[in-house]
């Protein structure tokens, strides 16, 4: 409807009202009445526009909340994989590492019980081998000491036939033989350990009841006497060296005691004596011994002298090669072959002059060359 300043006369055209003839544009475009229905539909459009954002970036920053939400919730579910995930590995590592451990264990074992029982196979093995071979090594000592000449002898004699010249030069000085033996059985027995070769050691008694050691070391498919340390040879006569002339020197087997024993060997020197000892005897000591000699503490020998003195409380009665001597060795005696030489003092009186240690033994040089003996 319009209002009654703005109506006119159909007839004449002017303004009821009497207004101007021709109103503005502007206020044909802006003089309007509303029903009430569009008023109630205007100020419903207001409500809408009252309860929108006020700003145009509210609707933006109700989008990135949604999207933050959905960043926050993907994290989350990320996590409780990685979670997961990781807790699956590490159970499937423990029960791996389990598995791997009782094997290791059951295989640890099963190698232990198979080392074991390699070791008591072995044991047994050896037993039965030292056995049957006594026998042999009996009836071998038996022939050798029945025998009469150096020649008959050697056959009997491990590495005889390099051994013979010497052996004939032995037996030249040892004329007399014991009485003829029917019987040589073992007292004491057991393998040695001698690189390159089978060996026994042993400790034999004669049916007249002289004990001996006597080793035994196998020659192609025979048995055969360690000759040098059976008889303890040596080339020159220990009991005549003193008869020789000024500075002479010889290698001879002996014993070797110290006397210092027991005494603080860290100062001055060290006195021993030698002896040579029969090759048959009984519990009692036989043999010659030398005057004192005295070794300084600080030398080669002396240092040796020492160390052996020490070895000898640990070594239970065995030597290198695990023979057991402790039956006849005398207290604080030890087994050396040793270069001695002759001097004259003032007086011309004779006195010996320790050279060298060769070694702690009596075994064949040419075995220690060979097989590795200690030296």
């Amino acid at each position: 409807m319009i209002g009654a300043p703005h109506q006119t006369c159909p007839h004449c055209g002017n303004l009821v009202a009497g207004g101007s003839h021709a109103p503005s544009d502007a206020a044909s475009e802006t003089d309007f009445l509303l029903s009430e229905e569009q008023e109630r539909e205007l100020a419903s459009d207001r409500q809408l526009d009252q309860d929108l954002p006020d700003d145009e970036g509210s609707f933006d920053e109700l989008v990135d909340v949604e999207a933050t939400d959905l960043v926050e919730k993907e994290r989350i579910a990320k996590q409780l994989r990685v979670v997961s995930i990781s807790w699956v590995v590490l159970v499937v590592l423990v029960v791996t590492v389990v598995i791997y451990f009782n094997q290791s264990a059951d295989e640890f074992a099963d190698g232990s019980n198979s080392s074991q029982q390699e070791a008591i196979r072995q044991s047994e093995a050896e037993k039965q081998a030292l056995k049957f071979a006594l026998p042999k090594c009996m009836s071998v000592a038996k022939d050798f000491l029945n025998a009469k000449t150096a020649s008959a002898k050697a056959q009997f004699v491990y590495d005889g036939v390099r051994l013979s010249r010497e052996m004939e030069a032995y037996y030249a000085k040892q004329p007399d033989f014991p009485p003829s033996l029917l019987q040589v059985r073992p007292v004491h027995y057991h393998w040695l350990n001698i690189p390159g070769v089978d060996a026994i050691g042993t400790i034999c008694q004669s049916d007249t009841g002289e004990r001996f050691e006597a080793i035994f070391i196998r020659e192609a498919e025979e048995w055969k006497i360690e000759w040098k340390s059976l008889v303890r040879y040596s080339q020159s006569d220990w009991s005549l060296f003193t008869s020789k002339a000024n500075g002479d020197e010889a290698e001879f087997r002996l014993y070797m005691r110290v006397m210092d024993v027991g005494e603080d060997l860290s100062d001055g020197d060290v006195l021993v004596q030698f002896y040579k000892p029969d090759i048959f005897r009984g519990h009692m000591f036989d043999g010659y011994a030398s005057e004192s000699i005295r070794v300084p503490i600080y030398s080669m020998q002396g240092k040796l002298l020492g160390r052996m003195s020490e070895e000898a409380a640990l070594d239970e009665g065995r030597d290198d090669v695990g023979m057991q001597i402790s039956d006849f060795d005398p207290q604080h005696f030890h087994r050396v072959r040793v270069r001695m030489k002759l001097r004259m003092n003032a007086k011309q009186e004779p006195y010996v002059e320790l050279v060298r240690i060769l070694a702690n033994h009596w075994y064949d040089p040419a075995i220690v060359q060979n097989n590795g003996l200690p030296k």
